[in-house]
């Protein structure tokens, strides 16, 4: 586990961290707040959907626990200053995989990890929660990371869902040409990725073009017509409408917020 150093949410106490090299391909990372901020308030933030979800542990407080999060639409979220908490981001398909849980089958919101879980896994869960208490954060991600490379062992090898996932991610890449690559037709396929994935083939590449966007956005000399190119848009227009229909933003209003976020003070 390793610190990767950035400015966002800073005045939140907000850290972020890279999984060891085994875990990479199940968990994109890690992330800590609450602790060494003296913000008195709450921070409401966007988050988009990219197919992965969230297993958070709060460790102080009346609602101390794990809970797991998976959002299909962009959504605001509210981070409150005080309790502290950690969380692994879980790649796409890695919650079915590693323990046989569809994203479909979770309510909108949060839910009990410990509830969800099959009956093994949730007690195993509970019994590191138990072994968190009292603990700073990054030694709590570090338990954390260790059960999460546990539960890795124990399921095995990568799913054949990782060569599916990388398969969309390429340039140009049709849904109608990773179905034939399969050997199946497009409904089998966008029936087993909503299954294992929670998104269907489709909206899971236009996850993607508009996490590629929202990256280029973040750097101010990026022309939004570049912008608008690179990410598979040859007119402007059409890109804007596609990025305010996901995001509920203009281009341009996003740049100048997250911009804004990125260099605020606390």
């Amino acid at each position: 586990m390793r610190e990767q150093r950035q400015q966002a949410f800073r005045y939140l106490g907000f850290r972020r961290f890279l999984p060891a090299p085994g875990l990479s391909d199940w968990v994109a990372c890690f992330w800590a707040i609450g602790e060494g901020s003296d913000f008195p308030y709450g921070s409401v933030e966007t988050t988009y959907p990219d197919g992965g979800c969230s297993l958070t542990v709060i460790l102080d407080g009346p609602q101390r626990g794990a809970r797991i999060e998976f959002n299909r639409q962009t959504e605001r979220s509210l981070f409150l200053a005080g309790p502290r908490c950690i969380s692994a981001r879980l790649r796409p398909g890695a919650l079915f995989h590693l323990f046989g849980v569809s994203p479909t089958e979770l309510p909108t919101g949060t839910v009990d990890a410990c509830q969800l879980l099959p009956l093994a896994a949730g007690a195993r869960l509970s019994r590191l929660l138990a072994m968190m208490s009292g603990l700073a954060v990054v030694p709590a991600i570090a338990l954390l990371e260790q059960w999460l490379s546990g539960e890795v062992q124990r399921a095995g090898c990568l799913p054949r869902t990782a060569q599916v996932l990388s398969w969309l991610q390429q340039p140009d890449m049709r849904v109608a040409e990773v179905a034939c690559r399969l050997g199946l037709s497009n409904r089998t396929l966008e029936r087993r990725m909503m299954q294992q994935v929670g998104l269907t083939p489709g909206f899971y590449q236009l996850c993607l073009r508009m996490l590629a966007a929202r990256q280029q956005l973040a750097r101010p000399d990026t022309p939004l017509s570049q912008v608008a190119l690179t990410c598979g848009y040859y007119d402007q227009a059409h890109f804007t409408h596609a990025f305010r229909r996901f995001t509920g933003s203009t281009p341009a209003g996003y740049r100048k917020r997250k911009l804004s976020q990125i260099y605020k003070a606390p």
